[in-house]
């Protein structure tokens, strides 16, 4: 999915974010656990969708975003964590790395959709209702804290945000 492109997990992703207390849930898991935020929308995205991860496929998601976020987002973080801190960085420089960093997340998240969108088009745990987008959520939250050693979530998490398929 290239730059220019309409990316439904983008507009999801900050939508959702902006919601009271996801950010700060988000952030929380980053420092405590190591969690790749991108992830953990990603995990809620897909379960607002109706679409669980498995194992592989979210193996096959870290090292997709690995790279770039290694090399990319992170050390714009830190860029972006140490001007917060340091009283003579212009608050223009600070902006102008965050606005950096959104990008390259930006970027994370168009391989992350244009991948899922273009190739995998999803595991739908099989039902004969309407699939419950919070019991996915769970499962696709659950999977990835499992691989950073962690428990599942509450379910009054205020990461669990059910949308339509329409996101």
């Amino acid at each position: 999915m290239s730059e220019g492109e309409e990316n439904p997990f983008w507009d999801y992703s900050l939508a959702h974010y902006a919601r009271p207390e996801v950010a700060q849930t988000c952030l929380a898991l980053q420092d405590s656990l190591g969690a790749n935020v991108n992830l953990l929308l990603f995990c809620c995205w897909l379960g607002s969708r109706g679409e669980s991860l498995s194992d592989a496929r979210l193996s096959r998601a870290v090292q997709l975003i690995a790279e770039w976020d290694l090399n990319v987002v992170q050390p714009l973080r830190q860029v972006r964590c140490f001007l917060r801190q340091c009283p003579q960085a212009a608050e223009k420089m600070a902006a102008t790395v965050a606005e950096l960093e959104l990008d390259a997340e930006r970027v994370v998240q168009n391989s992350l959709a244009g991948w899922w969108l273009g190739t995998v088009g999803g595991e739908k745990i099989a039902t004969e209702s309407e699939p419950d987008v919070a019991v996915l959520q769970r499962h696709n939250i659950g999977l990835y804290l499992n691989t950073l050693g962690s428990a599942v979530l509450s379910e009054n998490s205020p990461l669990f945000w059910p949308l339509n398929s329409s996101h």
